[in-house]
């Protein structure tokens, strides 16, 4: 036999091996009992004992050797010390000046051991050892100083102030956002531990903007959301503690709308770049604070030194409305934070017409805005910026209009007109709310107006009401043809049906407080009743001829409307033709109502 016929026979020996194995090992696998519908926690739980099998006993034994063996050292360490310090204070060994001793021995242990782990690579560790070393350090500046005037003030002050240093270079150092909030939130304590109360807000302010505006230039990691967060909550702090001051004349007016601005300007200078839109925003939300903290006191400031202030905070905020980034709240901030440097400017106007021009020159800034967003292709910010400029122009003339009724009226609807001219461009429903604000107060006030005539006494539709109410609903027609030919025609806001509803209505309830009250008592309830049916069928036909079902539907309710008002309201009437023609009017009205629905039947039958 050749060399090759062994080594093939060879391999049909291996190939024949290899098959009883897989034969015998298939034959030997245990067949499956499980239910084929298992239950549906089957799956969960078998997980979680795996889980559990992967976790040995090594594994517990080094998390109990971690991390239990160190809390319960730490427990029966406290109790020790508790036994000392009952021992040493039942037998008045413990002076003032040993317990800040051993407080300052024990800051310092800790920090020694945390610096020991921190140059072992255990940052981890090393960093909450060093958090605690600082707290520690906290408590004793606050002892030493103010508590138990030991030391100057000033030197409790320093002593957290170059601590939090220490602390916020190695944070940044290692890149730590743990270890640097534990030291600006440190640094930013310092003035409330080496004081009993603030007696210098202002200089306090001016540290605290030293502080925050120090940390954003330090801050170059836009992953350190939590860092950002102290330094914004930081600054609210400040502003609140400064505000609650119980002397307000040793606060200076402007002191914490500026304090929030400075920090808002350095946002924009200094802060990482995806950060610097949402932190100078959120420090302007902070200066709000200070403008009802200095409402008071702000009209007796020169007031070149209050529109200097007003219009600096003014470009701040606008310059921080500019940003691209960070658009969270962007909407809600382009309404709020012009309130910032409004109301600082408003608070010295004496006079309304100074105060309706401030309101009307902050309307420009953001009408202004609106224009700089559109050229550059950002219609969703422009739109929001229309809509504050719509409300604040809105202010304005109804503050400077508010003495004369018909005038008022006539104004703020022409700014509703105005506003439904300029919206007809945007894409979003926000800026309709510079078109119904106005529209809204102008009824409104028309409402009043026709409300606040003595009752019988005037010939309905002549009086100076009338023309306000007049203004109103052309108004809204002007505003309803100008919405119709615009983008936001679109939204379900201002849609046909809407445009409809909102102007009929008002012309109904016009004409309803018109008649109400008119001539004489039986005259007014006749009317009334046939006022009614007639809009209930003007409706229905409108409804019909705009192919708008809601409005058929009041329609046709009012029309029911009036009949019951007649059955149960018309025998009140004195005069028998006025009583007969009420029946009669009702009932002819509602006579068309169904001849009208009969013709829509057999048309589309």
């Amino acid at each position: 036999m050749s060399p090759d016929d062994d080594r093939l026979a060879a391999l049909e020996r291996q190939v024949a091996a290899l098959t009883a194995e897989v034969a015998r090992l298939r034959d030997a696998r245990p067949v499956a009992t499980t239910p084929h519908s298992a239950p549906l926690h089957h799956t969960a739980l078998s997980r979680a004992s795996a889980a559990a099998a992967a976790v040995g006993a090594d594994d517990i034994e080094s998390i109990v050797g971690r991390y239990g063996t160190l809390l319960l050292g730490a427990f029966v360490l406290l109790m020790g010390v508790g036994v000392l310090i009952q021992f040493a204070v039942t037998r008045g060994l413990l002076t003032p000046v040993v317990r800040v001793g051993l407080g300052a021995l024990t800051a310092a242990a800790v920090g020694a051991v945390g610096i020991y782990f921190h140059r072992r690579g255990e940052v981890r560790y090393a960093n909450a050892l060093l958090a605690v070393a600082f707290a520690l350090t906290d408590l004793v500046a606050w002892g030493a100083g103010p508590r138990l005037h030991l030391v100057p003030e000033l030197w409790s002050w320093g002593a957290v102030f170059v601590v939090a240093i220490a602390l916020a270079v190695l944070a940044l150092h290692d890149g730590s956002e743990f270890l640097f909030s534990v030291a600006v939130a440190g640094a930013l304590s310092a003035p409330f531990v080496a004081a009993d109360r603030i007696v210098a807000p202002d200089a306090m302010l001016v540290y605290g903007g030293v502080v925050l505006v120090a940390s954003l230039r330090a801050v170059r990691d836009p992953r350190w959301e939590r860092g950002f967060l102290v330094l914004v909550v930081g600054a609210l702090g400040y502003a609140l503690v400064a505000a609650s001051v119980p002397s307000p004349a040793r606060l200076s007016p402007f002191a914490i709308s500026l304090f929030g601005g400075v920090c808002a300007l350095g946002a924009l200078l200094l802060a990482q770049s995806e950060w610097r839109s949402g932190l100078a925003r959120a420090f302007l939300a902070v200066a709000l604070v200070g403008v009802p903290a200095g409402w008071d006191r702000i009209p007796g400031v020169p007031g070149w030194r209050t529109w200097a202030v007003a219009l600096t905070l003014a470009s701040v905020t606008y310059a921080a409305l500019a940003v691209r980034r960070r658009s969270a709240l962007w909407s809600a901030s382009a309404l709020a934070l012009p309130l910032v440097s409004l109301g600082i400017a408003s608070a010295w106007s004496a006079t309304r017409m100074a105060q309706a021009a401030v309101f009307a020159l902050w309307g420009g800034f953001a009408l202004l805005a609106w224009r700089g967003e559109r050229a550059r292709g950002e219609l969703f910010r422009g739109g929001a910026h229309l809509a504050a400029g719509a409300l604040l122009v809105t202010a304005a003339v109804g503050w400077a209009l508010w003495p004369s009724p018909l005038f008022l009226v006539a104004g703020l609807s022409s700014v509703g007109v105005v506003g439904a001219l300029a919206v007809r461009g945007e894409t979003r429903a926000l800026p309709l709310v510079g078109v119904a604000a106005p529209l809204g107060v102008a009824a409104l006030a028309a409402m009043d107006q026709l409300a606040s005539r003595q009752a019988y006494a005037y010939v309905p539709f002549t009086t100076r009401s009338s023309g306000s109410a007049s203004c109103v609903a052309v108004g809204l027609a002007l505003a309803g043809l100008a919405l119709g030919e615009g983008e936001a025609a679109s939204a379900w806001v201002a849609s046909r049906a809407v445009r409809l509803a909102v102007v009929i209505g008002f012309v109904i309830l016009w004409g309803r407080m018109e008649l109400a009250w008119g001539w004489s008592p039986d005259v007014a309830a006749f009317l009334l009743i046939a006022y009614y049916a007639a809009c209930g069928v003007g409706s229905i036909l409108a409804g019909r001829r705009f192919g708008v079902g809601l409005l058929r539907l009041a329609g046709l309710g009012l029309a029911i409307y009036a009949a019951v008002k007649a059955i149960v309201n018309a025998s009140e009437i004195g005069e028998l033709m006025l009583r007969v023609g009420a029946y009669g009017a009702v009932g002819l009205f509602l006579l068309v109502a169904g001849y009208i629905y009969r013709e829509a039947g057999r048309r589309s039958a």
